[in-house]
């Protein structure tokens, strides 16, 4: 088996557990969100924080169904959505930032939130690297 195959095999996997935590994420902004807003994201639970994490919960549902949907349809995409995922917070990060709104909660799942967009980053760029390597080798010949 060449290494891009083992290389992608190994980001279809990482999609699958992200996709199967973004259904966790999910559940835990919905149907567990008082929970999650008072343990997980230190804030107060006033309706409209809960009702936005609950908004935020549903888009998790949505995008871990595009994942399993990815995984089972199209495997050959997994590593460009595991580099968009990154890309969009970074672009998302950007847009509050330039809003300059600054975060007075404890958001404990920051830091799981770091793990997941490095694991997702660091998984589609070894399959982009090993793919270019390939390419250049295929040139040599």
């Amino acid at each position: 088996m060449k290494k891009n195959e083992i290389v992608l095999k190994l980001n279809v996997a990482i999609l699958l557990l992200i996709g199967i935590m973004d259904f966790i994420r999910g559940f835990a902004h919905t149907f567990n969100v008082r929970h999650a807003a008072v343990h997980l994201a230190g804030i107060e639970p006033i309706p409209d924080s809960l009702y936005l994490m609950g908004a935020f919960g549903i888009s998790n549902f949505l995008t871990g169904s595009i994942y399993f949907l990815v995984i089972w349809k199209a495997k050959h995409l997994a590593p460009y959505i595991l580099l968009l995922i990154p890309l969009s917070y970074l672009l998302g990060g950007l847009g509050i930032t330039y809003q300059q709104v600054e975060p007075e909660g404890q958001f404990v799942g920051r830091n799981m939130l770091r793990i997941y967009l490095s694991v997702c980053l660091l998984s589609s760029l070894s399959y982009f690297i090993i793919e270019l390597l390939s390419l250049k080798r295929m040139a040599k010949v």
